[in-house]
């Protein structure tokens, strides 16, 4: 670890930190490693000699990485620049090497000649946001940059880099010898909002705008109220796009329109960031914890249909998320304490100050006419025609955007004189709405009416979507009678050009249609007027489960992600086919379909949906429903529950496994007696589970058909859970990792190979150490550039303990703290829990006990809700211990390892065991093994419930004086 010893003195106080390392030295060691290997002699040769010329100090060193420190910046940028520029004209024995470096300066902690503290991390991260060749500083580098040697310094900007709470200004070392790297440097992309991208402009609103701007200012909660079409949506966004320039964490927009069922009321807002509910995390929980600190503004819009649970919801984070702020858009209040109402009026007309020529329904109607007839220039009778319509539809701005749209194919008058005739004839409808939403009920009706049969029953079944959908999606949901497929682009154009369809921007996945809310209601209400809608309904449900059923093998594939991002977008509608099964009666097609999206739930690491999901199918199927397939689906279910830690899971598998039975195959008894095991395992300490896996394992390399999946996938997916679950000194479980890693990376299934490869860190403990580290880091490679943060947040907290073990303390502590904040965020309260206990380890090796104490006192806080209580309440007063010898506290803590050692490890364990003979070690040999012993007794008579409450208060002892 430590590079050789430096004559000169070590470098303290006020330190350079250049961090290096070689770009792309895993694939450039599996193309030759002999290669390689030479090309690494003469890299670290001129790496030495280079800092050794400049009182260097080389402290840390791991494969191809180098991190040094240097007296002054002027000795680190010159250090850096000769390097990179011997690098540049170097007579390779092998591949050449590019290197990119990271400089930064602060003060560290020397110990040892180890450096300790987080200006390390800083020069980490500075290093691994460049690319090959190239040298950044950090803004406090560049600050006393020297100005020699033809050196030039080049501004790249502030940007967010990974793991940094706060931004860093860059900078790039540039000299007439080097090459510039054109490459934008990697950084995170922190998004402060997901407002959409509107193709048409914000027209008007200007009074409405300021007065918003005013009560979002001075209330929490506002509220914009007023039928539909009178631009409420849009009101919000702009104001939001407006507020999201002064918020420091920006301002989100929340669609609750495409949501049917309550129960997914916080699902959807906590979707809007990526968060997840786990396993002794409800939803609402997970959104708190990442609310709570932050400043920012929430717009949900559409509550009208959901209003209660939206309320509810509303209620509940702003009670919980004190710098929250939200505007929600209903047509009708919300009925909330403390809530202010703002109603949307249509758009002006005219008024004392503005003729209607000049008022903003006339400026919106205009805007939107020259949108579809770019040289339109009205005439004095034309601009007279156009305040008929805007008088005539109330200044509706939806009502004038239909209204627009029939510009293309009418003059001005005859547009005015049939909006006149229309609403004679339909002035009788919805006689009990309201005079607007009478208006704009007559405005669509009107424009419906204008439609071609054809057109009407293809805009009738468009409604159908929930969400957004494609052109493949409307050729196979709409075609039918009046509708032939061929027509289904040329309807949806026309409807496109009435403005009763929208276009969304055009992806790498083609253009995408929706419809705005008040037109889809309206469309729907003239769909339940016909025959059509459970056949169209059924149409809808089952070409989305031949979609999901496509999506299935091909998310076990190298192209998973791109699988995943093709579902993404189609996933409510996919709840709305969930929703047609059910109702309907077809449970085969509900469980099928909630079979083929176990990838995509686990991928998504949306577990808890996915459960709650298939039990509604399970619970309505009976013994009719296929044996088989509800045997599918109670082993996904069960497979769900193991992966959150849900003792639930294990009841899951044991109805599986009745079920399996009735079939009398062995392969399925075979994978429900698996399930089961891993459920038992992962929840429990009931050495029962080892019984189910190994007859589960019996069964299936006994009988390994028939398969469910590609068959070569399965190989790796039995081998990946039986080397997961089954203890370490089974002698099978580097055979069973091994077979899992080739299999994976065979069929390129990168998630699991990054998760065998995480699993695989056990065998750390077994003898394989470097084995283990490289498979560790190698996982986390892997998911980094993954949207998966659940497993992330694993594969982080597993090489951080086992960097740990390897006494690399600054990195474990940097994989740990962003594995618990990944796992925290997605709900694994479980995991999170060790990953911050351990970290907590970490920051008493570094000094930093106030911290660690603090980390240690809020596992304790959550244990109640976690499973396996008792496991997490030991390893909560392990660490108690490990604080109190930290600190000089050695008898208090003897007396709470005493209570400790009588208390048996989990099955498998080896972490505790070594770090109880580690603690037992040093109290020994501080109090002698006399008073040792006499303390150890006299702590094992006290139980753990109450030698973790004593542990407590020494904790909020050691905080309060450290």
């Amino acid at each position: 670890r430590y590079g050789s010893p430096m004559v000169m003195a070590i470098p303290t106080g006020v330190v350079s930190f250049l961090f290096t390392d070689v770009e792309g030295s895993t694939k450039l060691w599996e193309s030759d490693s002999e290669a390689m290997a030479a090309s690494l002699q003469l890299h670290d040769q001129i790496m030495r000699s280079e800092v050794e010329a400049r009182r260097g100090h080389v402290f840390s060193t791991a494969g191809d990485a180098f991190a040094v420190a240097f007296p002054s910046n002027e000795d680190a940028i010159s250090a850096a620049t000769a390097i990179q520029r011997r690098l540049l004209t170097a007579d390779w024995p092998g591949p050449a090497v590019k290197v990119r470096m990271g400089i930064h300066t602060g003060e560290a902690q020397e110990r040892d000649g180890d450096y300790f503290g987080p200006v390390l991390n800083r020069a980490a991260r500075i290093m691994s946001a460049g690319h090959g060749g190239q040298i950044l500083l950090s803004s406090v580098t560049a600050e006393a940059f020297p100005h020699s040697d033809g050196i030039v310094l080049h501004d790249l900007g502030t940007h967010h880099l990974k793991d940094l709470a706060d931004p860093e200004h860059v900078f790039e070392i540039r000299h007439p010898d080097l090459p510039v790297v054109e490459a934008q440097i990697r950084t995170v992309d922190i998004r402060r909002h997901n407002l959409p991208d509107y193709l048409t402009s914000f027209v008007g609103r200007g009074e409405q705008l300021e007065e918003l701007a005013g009560l979002m200012a001075g209330n929490r909660l506002v509220s914009l109220t007023g039928v539909g079409g009178t631009g409420k949506t849009r009101l919000a966004v702009e104001a939001a796009r407006q507020a999201a320039r002064e918020l420091p964490d920006g301002a989100w927009l929340v669609e609750l329109a495409p949501v049917t069922n309550p129960a997914f009321v916080m699902t959807t807002i906590g979707e809007t960031w990526g968060l997840r509910p786990g396993e002794g995390a409800t939803i609402e929980d997970v959104i708190t914890r990442y609310l709570w600190p932050r400043e920012l503004l929430l717009v949900i819009d559409n509550c009208e249909h959901l209003l209660d649970p939206a309320a509810a919801a509303i209620r509940f984070l702003l009670d919980a998320c004190p710098k929250l702020r939200i505007v929600a858009t209903s047509r009708e209040s919300l009925g909330i304490p403390g809530e202010t109402q703002l109603r949307v009026p249509s758009l002006a007309l005219a008024d004392s100050t503005h003729t209607l020529e000049e008022s903003e329904a006339m400026q919106l109607l205009l805007d939107r006419a020259r949108s579809v007839r770019p040289d339109f220039e009205p005439t004095r009778e034309e601009i007279d025609d156009m305040g008929r319509i805007c008088v005539r539809i109330d200044g509706i701005p939806l009502g004038l955007e239909l209204a627009a749209a029939r510009l293309r194919s009418m003059s001005t008058g005859e547009l005015a004189d049939r909006l006149e005739d229309s609403f004679r004839i339909l002035s009788g409808s919805a006689k009990t709405a309201l005079p607007r939403q009478r208006t704009l009920h007559a405005t669509i009706d009107w424009s419906y009416d204008l439609l071609k049969p054809p057109e009407q029953a293809m805009f009738r079944r468009v409604s159908l979507f929930t969400g957004s959908f494609d052109l493949e999606a409307a050729e196979a949901v709409c075609v039918g009678d009046e509708v032939e497929e061929w027509e289904v682009l040329d309807h949806l154009d026309s409807l496109i050009d009435k403005s009763l369809v929208i276009p969304l921007r055009k992806s790498g996945a083609g253009t995408r249609y929706r419809l705005l809310e008040p037109v889809r209601q309206y469309a729907q209400e003239r769909l339940s007027e016909t025959a059509e809608p459970v056949r169209f309904r059924r149409a809808h449900a089952e070409y989305f489960a031949r979609l999901a059923a496509e999506a299935s093998p091909k998310m076990r594939t190298r192209g998973q992600m791109e699988w995943v991002a093709r579902i993404d977008p189609e996933y409510d509608n996919m709840r709305a086919a969930f929703a047609t099964f059910l109702e309907t009666g077809d449970l085969t097609g509900y469980l099928g379909l909630a079979f083929d999206l176990y990838m995509y739930w686990m991928l998504r690491g949306i577990q808890l949906e996915g459960i709650a999901t298939s039990l509604a199918g399970l619970e309505a199927a009976g013994d009719d429903v296929d044996p088989l397939l509800r045997v599918k689906v109670w082993y996904t279910t069960a497979r769900f529950g193991a992966e959150i830690t849900s003792p639930a899971g294990i009841e899951h598998a044991r109805k599986g496994l009745e079920v399996a039975k009735t079939t009398g195959d062995p392969n399925t008894i075979g994978r429900a007696t698996l399930a089961l095991g891993t459920c038992i395992r992962h929840a429990t300490t009931d050495p029962e589970y080892l019984e189910h896996l190994l007859e589960g394992r019996r069964l299936l390399e006994a009988h390994p058909e028939p398969h469910w999946w590609d068959p070569t996938w399965e190989i790796g997916l039995r081998n990946l859970l039986l080397a997961a679950y089954l203890p370490a000194e089974d002698e099978r479980v580097r055979e069973h990792l091994d077979t899992a890693l080739e299999t994976f990376e065979a069929v390129g299934d990168q998630f699991l190979l990054a998760a065998t490869l995480a699993d695989s860190s056990g065998m750390y403990f077994e003898g394989e150490k470097e084995w283990a580290l490289a498979n560790a880091a190698k996982a986390c490679e892997i998911l980094a550039d993954m949207d998966s943060p659940n497993w992330y947040g694993h594969s982080l907290y597993y090489h951080g303990i086992l960097l740990k073990f390897e006494e690399d303390i600054q990195a474990a502590a940097t994989r740990l703290e962003h594995g618990a904040r990944l796992l925290d965020d997605v709900g694994d309260a479980n995991c999170w829990a060790g990953a911050s206990r351990t970290l907590a380890l970490c920051e008493l090796e570094l000094g930093d006990i106030q911290s660690a104490a603090g980390r240690i006192e809020s596992t304790i806080q959550r244990i109640p809700v976690l499973p396996m209580q008792e496991v997490h309440k030991t390893a909560a007063l392990d660490a108690i211990i490990e604080t109190l010898l930290a600190v000089g506290r050695t008898e208090e803590g003897a007396l709470l390892l005493g209570t400790s050692l009588v208390i048996p490890s989990s099955p498998g364990a080896v972490v505790r065991p070594a770090r109880q003979k580690e603690y037992r070690e040093r109290t020994t040999e501080l109090l002698g093994s006399t008073e040792a012993e006499r303390l150890f007794e006299e702590g094992s008579t006290v139980d753990l419930d109450t030698a973790l409450s004593r542990g407590r208060e020494l904790l909020a002892e050691v905080r309060a004086t450290s």
